[in-house]
């Protein structure tokens, strides 16, 4: 176990260290990039453009949000649920960011088949691929599927993932150094996520008890066990996982609709005004049922004020998200983008 431990964090500094020096190299590599582009481009054929628009649409934010939807509802009976959630909005979030960093331009020596807006470095789409399919071929060797069908759901997975990445060359909207780029940061992303799903879903670890055997400081224990709570809630409330779900969808919209920095802050803090109103709901739920074994009025009471507080937070966070995203989404529905 140690040893595994060690090959992980191994890994992942090691593809940290190819991202780093990939993004020190832009410039340098944008000769390569170019001679790339005009060599893919030249590949391209009217029944070869359709294939590679499909292929592309395979890492798109509609679609996967679609696969979530029926992927969610075939492990509905596990804890898998947050876990495939999460890996939506957080690859989407991760890329986002990483834009923003670098702002690099789209290639611009061949003319692109598809128009893209938003920055170059790295790519979104080879992100969300190996993000997402990435963690799907994860989740299948965890299942009780027979070896050969892990083997064959991993090559198939593999290939749709380098398949997103090329379509993006071909498209003419990235250059290979941000299909790399996309590529290594998932595998880095990817380490750290399967390593949380493994040891908080899998095996059930508390962070607590785990640093309380390395006799952590008061303040790191305290972080910790924050951490374990909002975990546990994501465990054992299905209410906790439908606000975490509907929080992935809208992060994904306003990505896609491109809302403003002002926008994004009010939305976030709505989101930790609905997700803290139903870990207190569930803190009292517990406390009441500890200290209470049979009915009572008052403990009626108070579990019904504390739903009504979830209640509360989650209509007036479902009014302003429709205040912000309901127009743009409007807008972009009207003019069929």
């Amino acid at each position: 176990m140690v040893k595994n431990r060690r090959f992980k964090w191994l890994l992942a500094l090691t593809l940290i260290a190819g991202f780093v020096l990939m993004a020190l190299s832009i410039e340098g590599l944008q000769p390569l990039d170019a001679q790339v582009s005009l060599l893919v481009a030249g590949l391209r054929t009217p029944w070869l453009s359709v294939v590679m628009r499909l292929i592309s649409q395979l890492a798109s934010a509609p679609v996967l949000v679609a696969l979530s939807l029926v992927l969610i509802w075939f492990v509905r009976k596990s804890r898998m649920q947050v876990p495939l959630i999460a890996s939506l909005g957080i690859s989407v979030i991760l890329n986002l960011g990483l834009k923003a960093l670098f702002i690099r331009p789209r290639p611009a020596m061949v003319p692109p088949v598809i128009v893209e807006a938003g920055y170059s470095f790295p790519s979104g789409h080879s992100m969300a691929a190996a993000a997402y399919y990435g963690f799907l071929i994860y989740l299948l060797w965890r299942s009780g599927a027979s070896r050969r069908t892990k083997k064959w759901g991993t090559a198939l997975l593999s290939l749709i993932i380098a398949l997103v990445g090329f379509s993006r060359i071909y498209l003419g909207v990235h250059y290979l150094s941000d299909v790399l780029a996309g590529f290594l940061a998932s595998g880095v992303y990817l380490l750290i996520f399967t390593s949380f799903v493994s040891a908080y879903f899998h095996r059930d670890e508390s962070l607590g008890d785990q640093l309380a055997a390395y006799q952590a400081p008061t303040l790191v224990m305290s972080f910790a066990h924050a951490a374990d709570g909002v975990i546990g809630g994501l465990k054992a409330e299905r209410n906790m996982v439908i606000h975490f779900g509907m929080m992935t969808l809208v992060i994904v919209l306003a990505f896609l609709l491109q809302v403003s920095a002002l926008e994004w802050c009010i939305l976030l803090i709505l989101f930790g005004l609905v997700l803290s109103a139903e870990l207190i709901n569930t803190a009292i739920e517990a406390a009441v049922n500890l200290a209470v074994q049979e009915t009572h009025p008052l403990a009626k009471l108070a579990k019904d004020a504390a739903a009504g507080a979830v209640l509360v937070s989650a209509i007036i966070a479902a009014i302003v998200g429709v205040i912000i995203l309901g127009p743009k989404l409007f807008w972009l529905i009207k003019t069929g983008l």
